[in-house]
């Protein structure tokens, strides 16, 4: 899994301009982008929602953060529930 994640940032630095571009956005250093395409530390998840925007989507939280992404990121704001849409659940219907 580690590679798809290296591949990931690989394809957020390709569709941004390269690495320094992808730093630069996110106010990191150079050095810190090369260490993730390189796979030598993780992408901080305080980055992922600026790279998932970044990139227009075309790297998504899960790619990034495969291991744990459901467990420190709420659904995308495309895929969010219509609050119009949802039926609330009563525990008390058909309790009567």
């Amino acid at each position: 899994m580690k590679s798809h994640v290296k591949a990931s940032v690989k394809k957020a630095c390709k569709v941004v301009g390269g690495q320094r571009v992808l730093a630069t956005a996110l106010g990191i250093s150079d050095s810190q982008v090369n260490q993730w395409v390189k796979g030598r530390r993780s992408i901080p998840v305080k980055y992922c929602q600026s790279i998932v925007e970044l990139t227009e989507g075309h790297v998504s939280v899960q790619d990034l953060r495969p291991y744990d992404w459901h467990l420190v990121w709420p659904a995308p704001k495309t895929m969010a529930a219509d609050p119009t849409q949802i039926s609330h659940y009563d525990p008390n219907e058909g309790n009567q």
